[in-house]
């Protein structure tokens, strides 16, 4: 062995480090970059595994709500169904490409989807891609350079008057159902969505300010005020009828719960969710008279009422927990009734006119 390194370092010229550093016959280093074979397998796999850990990564490392991982699940799937059709086949992390995702564009255009939909939906994927490209899975985002829908802040198609929201408490007054009337109060004099209602636990109540560490959307914790009086239903609640209903109480306990009969299994109970919620806000809305109500509509109510009484629009944004005052801005658009108080100071005048 000595001899043959011994010929091996004749032929090296004198004065040249080549041969100490690089010992003769070593194979040539490759030639692609890191990860090249990680991605290149990985541009072949399907697009449903990626988008589930995309999903659970949503969930449990950036703290994104429960509604809020099912919204991003329902729009990547949409974009599954649609290269499914197109090619005929599952969808692959290779199909993520500016042309498909163009093409993922006008089929909605072509289908009258609202640019305010279409923005959230191009969004959501380009999310995904971000996510991929961060694991090296893809080489660029192929959303990063498309024309992005504009947003348009559009006020809200329904928005209940006080009145109204007083008719939904009373209903739940009147019918005696302690759960319904805590669910009623809060929407009705917080604003709240949906999702952060239902994820209420005992640990949030705090007597002398209102909830405190409220999950909301986008996965953030928020402090929000609620009235005396509310609070003050709200441990009457806990300690005569959620005691009741569950053997246990700990801080981590939810403060409303469904339940429901089976002829096999008899009644079951379990944590209320948003669509629980919605379903219930549908039941009262055909009580009262306004079967079109949904929670979110409490949430616009809350919002002019306070504008209306408080004419600060900051005031507004804080409570909402909006992050940008643009879309509290909404809410100061004038509504018809509001117009048509402008020119009641007219009415005498042109009254008087025409008596003359």
């Amino acid at each position: 062995m000595n001899e043959e390194l011994g010929k091996d370092s004749a032929l090296v010229p004198a004065g040249s480090l080549d041969g100490w550093l690089v010992p003769p016959h070593t194979p040539d280093r490759r030639s692609r970059g890191r990860g090249g074979g990680r991605r290149a397998n990985a541009m072949t796999q399907t697009l449903v595994e990626w988008v589930e850990r995309f999903c659970q990564y949503q969930l449990k490392q950036r703290g994104k709500t429960e509604g809020g991982v099912r919204a991003y699940r329902w729009v990547l799937e949409q974009f599954l169904v649609f290269m499914r059709h197109r090619h005929g086949r599952l969808a692959r992390v290779g199909d993520l490409t500016r042309a498909e995702v163009q093409a993922w564009m006008d089929h909605m255009a072509a289908a009258d989807l609202t640019l305010n939909t279409m923005r959230c939906r191009q969004s959501a994927l380009s999310s995904l891609c971000a996510w991929l490209v961060k694991r090296d899975l893809l080489a660029a985002n192929p959303i990063a350079g498309m024309d992005r829908p504009p947003h348009r802040s559009e006020p809200p198609k329904q928005i209940p008057t006080p009145a109204l929201m007083d008719a939904l408490v009373s209903a739940a007054k009147r019918r005696q159902r302690p759960r319904d009337l805590a669910l009623f109060l809060i929407l009705r004099y917080t604003g709240m969505r949906r999702e952060s209602v239902a994820t209420l636990q005992v640990r949030h109540l705090d007597a002398g300010w209102g909830f405190r560490g409220v999950r909301v959307k986008g996965g953030q914790t928020r402090d929000i005020p609620v009235p005396e009086p509310v609070m003050a239903y709200l441990q009457w609640y806990v300690e005569r009828v959620l005691s009741v209903e569950q053997t246990t109480i700990c801080p981590e306990t939810p403060l409303f719960w469904s339940t429901w009969g089976r002829r096999v299994k008899g009644k079951t109970s379990a944590p209320m969710t948003g669509k629980n919620l919605w379903r219930l806000c549908k039941v009262y809305g055909r009580l009262i008279g306004y079967p079109m109500l949904k929670p979110h509509d409490l949430r616009h109510g809350v919002a002019m009422e306070v504008l209306e009484q408080q004419h600060d629009l900051e005031q507004v944004r804080a409570l909402l927990g909006h992050k940008r005052i643009e879309t509290t801005q909404t809410y100061a658009r004038i509504r018809p009734p509001q117009l048509k108080r402008a020119v009641a100071f007219y009415e005498d005048q042109a009254r008087q006119i025409l008596a003359d």
